[in-house]
């Protein structure tokens, strides 16, 4: 059932109760027992009622990552952790987008939102950078630079860790600092004139440059303390 449901498009019927029962030979505890399975991996809904029935689904990334968030939370995760995790994530992002094959990225725009990405950070060189301007930018650089790298499963961690704590990992480290926002700024543009540039190499050693500031700037009181839960 699992593979006919991924062999359609989202939000394909599947059939009615009766319909299934047929065709899978099944009892009805047990497709119904299935059906409880599917939908917990966001795979199935179904609907009661007349003209009801069961119907594809896709999970999408945000139920992958807040099933992978509250595992981190049940570890207790730190932010010394989340940091640790996070800048190889970084990386590797840079480093697959400086490599991205330009034809491919310029096809899905990228290429141009990472240009027009640099030229914000260009016109916010004058204005007072704060931490929740450092969030909200970092969010949308590795949103492009996820595009751009096409590693969909690079792309499942940095997600699942950037929604967990790295927001608030962010927020702590830069918080009362504009000294640190600004120095921020200055990197991630570097860092993407690297990757516009197509040299690899100079975005890897960037991106481990700015990591390695992130690292020094969190207080060991800080990065000893779990995640706190977030609503």
């Amino acid at each position: 059932m699992r593979d006919e449901i991924l062999a359609l498009p989202d939000g394909a019927p599947l059939g009615s109760e009766e319909e299934l029962l047929a065709r899978y030979g099944l009892s009805r505890p047990t497709l119904r027992q299935t059906a409880r399975i599917l939908e917990q991996e966001q795979l199935l809904v179904v609907r009661r009622g007349n003209g009801g029935g069961y119907y594809g689904r896709r999970p999408d990334i945000g139920a992958v990552t807040q099933a992978a968030a509250l595992y981190l939370r049940l570890r207790q995760t730190t932010v010394r952790d989340v940091l640790d995790a996070f800048q190889l994530v970084n990386v590797e992002a840079a480093r697959l987008a400086a490599l991205a094959d330009t034809m491919a990225a310029d096809a899905t725009g990228a290429r141009l939102d990472l240009a027009e990405f640099r030229q914000h950070l260009m016109d916010r060189k004058d204005v007072t950078y704060l931490a929740a301007d450092v969030v909200r930018d970092e969010v949308a650089l590795y949103a492009i630079l996820m595009r751009m790298a096409g590693n969909p499963a690079l792309e499942l961690f940095h997600r699942t860790l950037f929604e967990f704590g790295q927001r608030d990992a962010n927020l702590r480290v830069f918080q009362g600092h504009p000294d640190r926002c600004a120095h921020w700024r200055t990197g991630r543009l570097r860092m993407v004139d690297a990757i516009l540039a197509r040299d690899p190499e100079m975005a890897v050693l960037l991106a481990r440059r700015q990591n390695r500031l992130m690292l020094d700037w969190v207080s060991p009181e800080v990065e000893r303390e779990s995640i706190a839960p977030r609503d």
